[in-house]
């Protein structure tokens, strides 16, 4: 079939290697090919490796491929599991060590407060050495403060005991009230200790709500002071009274001790309870029976003033914890 020319036979191979041309002209170029050495190996030149004449070469690369498109797969997994763990790492470090989170009054302590030409000098730091104060937001409404704290654990992102400056949005409006988290830190140009805030914050008007009472007592310690006790009330008829029986022998050497907290207690009992009219302790010291009352007239002598004048003022709650040394 040397009379088609080659170079006809070769515009039409890479029809004839796709399978595009038809059996007619199939039959014309295998003729032409098995009589023309130079179009047969330019053909086999076009057809490349994957050529049907090479099927142990095909298969070689089809494996290399896979091995290839694995590896690369692996890379991938690898890579993004890594990247997840970053990213988490990367959150973990910002929300426990650079932002933070918001927490109850407890955790913060205001150190020092100051109100004065318009501006709330706030100075606290945590009570856990390790955190620190992360972020903090002033809100006002009518002479009332609130300032709510974020706390981070310590790290080179925030500093210890920084102090926080807030301006005024009324300065003409005075200022009654500052509060941390929803408890009151500040009032009336006073510095409110925590204890006083929880104390204060239990405070109720009926004594015969005998768990509302125990709130009180164990908010300022009273188990830990005296021991264990047991409760009983008399609501029938005035004098309103609450007798703690304590369950633990005093030694003759802590009686003094003892006795000066159970006074101390009384008196706090007494301005947070706005019915209470006395407050009974028995207790038994080196195997003998002892009773203690102490009356509103009491607590109100020691106080210098109305015991229940406490109930209405975190202020004269915090100066009655001073000067009983609770």
């Amino acid at each position: 079939m040397k009379d088609i020319p080659c170079e006809v036979i070769r515009d039409l191979m890479p029809s004839y290697i796709d399978g595009l041309t038809g059996e007619k002209t199939n039959e014309i170029i295998k003729n032409h090919l098995s009589e023309c050495p130079e179009c047969r190996k330019i053909l086999e030149r076009m057809k490349g490796p994957d050529t049907e004449d090479q099927p142990e070469e095909r298969e070689i690369r089809e494996i290399d491929f896979m091995k290839k498109n694995r590896k690369r797969n692996r890379h991938i997994v690898l890579f993004s599991v890594l990247g997840a763990v970053i990213m988490f790492l990367t959150a973990c470090i910002l929300r426990f060590f650079a932002i933070g989170g918001t927490h109850n009054g407890d955790m913060v302590v205001a150190q020092k407060i100051t109100v004065e030409d318009g501006y709330i000098h706030f100075f606290g730091d945590c009570m856990d050495s390790a955190s620190v104060i992360s972020g903090i937001k002033f809100e006002e409404n009518e002479g009332v403060v609130t300032i709510k704290v974020r706390t981070a654990l310590v790290s080179l992102f925030h500093k210890a005991g920084k102090e926080y400056t807030y301006r005024l949005k009324n300065a003409e409006q005075p200022v009654k009230q500052i509060l941390l988290n929803g408890k009151i830190i500040w009032q009336d140009g006073e510095l409110i200790r925590p204890l006083a805030s929880e104390v204060y914050a239990t405070r109720h008007p009926y004594m015969g709500d005998i768990s509302a009472n125990r709130n009180t007592a164990e908010r300022l310690g009273t188990s830990v002071l005296l021991g264990a006790y047991d409760n009983q009330l008399k609501t029938a008829e005035t004098p309103y009274r609450w007798t703690l029986r304590l369950q633990e022998d005093i030694d003759e050497h802590q009686a003094s001790l003892k006795e000066y907290y159970m006074d101390s207690l009384a008196y706090v009992y007494l301005g947070m309870i706005e019915n209470l009219d006395e407050v009974t302790f028995t207790y038994t010291v080196n195997g003998k029976e002892q009773i203690k009352t102490i009356t509103a007239q009491d607590a109100s002598e020691f106080f210098g003033q109305d015991i229940k004048d406490c109930y209405g003022s975190i202020g004269l709650l915090e100066a009655l914890l001073e000067k009983t040394g609770l």
